[in-house]
C-alpha cells in the first residue's frame, strides 16, 4: 500500500514529501532548491523496489499536490 507523510525534517529548510511502501520508505521530494525534486531509495535489503507504474506516478502526483496545495 502506497503512502504520502508530508514531514519537517531538520535537515531541510522547507517541508517535504515522503513516499512509503508498505512501510518502507522508498522516495522523498523536496523543494529546497526551488524546484521540486525526487530521491529514490533502495528498500532495506538492498534490492530494488518494484512498483506498478500507474501506483507509481499517482502517488508522485499526489505527493506533488500534497507539498504544494495542502
Amino acid at each position: 500500500m502506497m503512502t504520502i507523510t508530508i514531514a519537517s525534517l531538520p535537515d531541510r529548510e522547507k517541508l517535504v514529501a515522503e513516499l512509503w511502501y508498505n512501510q518502507e520508505l522508498w522516495g522523498e521530494i523536496s523543494q529546497d532548491t526551488g524546484e521540486l525534486i525526487l530521491e529514490i531509495y533502495p528498500n532495506s535489503s538492498h534490492h530494488f523496489h518494484q512498483l506498478k507504474c500507474e501506483e507509481l506516478i499517482m502517488a508522485v502526483q499526489q505527493a506533488k499536490d500534497k507539498l504544494l496545495y495542502g
